[in-house]
């Protein structure tokens, strides 16, 4: 072999090298010395890139954005950003959940333009990995029952918990037959308890409204500090509308105060809100439930309903581990696709960014291995001269 000059490979900005050419004397062949090393640089370097694309685009930054924020590092143009983001997130594989003894379920609503769209969710309980988020046009129960068929064992036991949304049992019991048990969220019932009462409630009001979360919750310190003030709301309101407002107004803000108090309490001490034992449960649930009567209409109403609800709504009881409430979810909703961008992105958009979501979930997207400083270093011998 004889050296028969050199081909040139250039990278823009980064720098270039010279790969020197061989021809062979006999069969007059011509043959090229080994580049690898120069296409691992440059895969390196804009693996870098991509994955800085990836956080922005999975903190919402807009692709005019970070094509603002590429020009500073090296210039790429938001088309270019784009295919980047599509083509890596296309290559990376969300992992399989093995063990789905315990799976939260539900659903958002999220508009792409003027389409309504439907993304149903499905969460692994002790690890918090997604199994599965897939976007449709309709939740019909023909929707629900192929999603559930083909992201869950029908042939295992299952602990599904869901909101309080009434198809749900019917669709559980025909996909898994007997091998479900399903789990209401105390959470969304707490939401519902709260919205049965007007913005401005009295203290008597407010004082139910404590004594219906008290059922699975212990709400007793707020409950004691309400009933303080009962005999002297009882007395105000035998006087004047003008001063009965007036001290509502004032009873109230220490109240709230003190909420707010034992909530900071509870997040200093990295404490959630205790849950109440079945049996503590169930004698709240009675003694509420034998003054039905004396309640209001939304009031009675509620705890009907929970009577008629009371086997799912305590199923987490009997199972060892269980959860009670969809909260590791909503808090996955949160931040996955947020509120006041449900309407701003486009399906392919929704679709990045549950993918996104479920990657960064699962350990796919976690810190890199080196900077772009470092990945940059390395083209220190092959910088243009001057």
């Amino acid at each position: 072999m004889s050296h028969n000059g050199f081909n040139t490979y250039r990278k823009s900005d980064l720098g270039g090298v010279n790969i020197g050419r061989y021809l062979c004397g006999a069969c007059k062949k011509s043959t090229e010395e080994d580049r690898t090393f120069w296409d691992n640089l440059k895969t390196g370097f804009f693996d870098i890139l991509t994955e800085i694309c990836l956080r922005l685009r999975l903190n919402h930054v807009s692709f005019e954005a970070i094509e603002e924020i590429m020009s500073f590092l090296y210039p790429r143009d938001k088309d270019t950003i784009r295919n980047m983001i599509q083509f890596a997130i296309e290559n990376l594989k969300v992992p399989a959940v093995q063990n789905t003894q315990f799976v939260h379920y539900d659903e958002q609503h999220p508009k792409a333009g003027r389409n309504q769209k439907y993304r149903l969710t499905l969460m692994e309980s002790p690890s918090r990995q997604v199994i599965a988020d897939e976007l449709f046009d309709s939740k019909d129960a023909y929707t629900i029952e192929d999603f559930l068929r083909r992201n869950l064992d029908a042939h295992k036991p299952v602990f599904i918990v869901t909101d309080l949304y009434r198809g749900y049992s019917g669709i559980f019991k025909k996909v898994f037959g007997n091998k479900v048990t399903h789990q209401l969220c105390l959470l969304h019932l707490n939401k519902l308890i709260v919205n049965d009462f007007p913005r401005r409630t009295s203290i008597e009001q407010e004082l139910i409204k404590y004594s219906l979360l008290n059922i699975f919750y212990n709400h007793e310190p707020e409950i004691e500090f309400l009933s303080c003030l009962i005999d002297e709301e009882k007395a105000l309101l035998q006087k004047s509308r003008k001063e009965y407002k007036v001290w509502i107004k004032e009873a109230k803000r220490p109240f709230y105060e003190f909420v707010h108090n034992l909530e900071l309490k509870r997040r200093r001490e990295n404490q959630n809100l205790e849950l109440r034992s079945y049996y503590e449960a169930l004698n709240n649930f009675r003694d509420l439930f034998s003054k039905i009567d004396s309640f209001e209409v939304a009031v009675r109403k509620r705890l009907m309903k929970i009577e008629e609800l009371w086997s799912k709504l305590t199923a987490f009881y009997l199972v060892d581990n269980a959860p009670a409430t969809n909260n590791v979810l909503e808090n996955y909703y949160s931040t996955s696709l947020k509120t006041h961008r449900k309407k701003q992105l486009e399906v392919s958009g929704i679709e990045d960014q549950m993918k996104l979501s479920a990657l960064k979930r699962s350990g796919i997207i976690a810190r890199p291995g080196r900077t772009l400083l470092e990945a940059f270093f390395m083209f220190i011998p092959f910088l243009d001269t001057g």
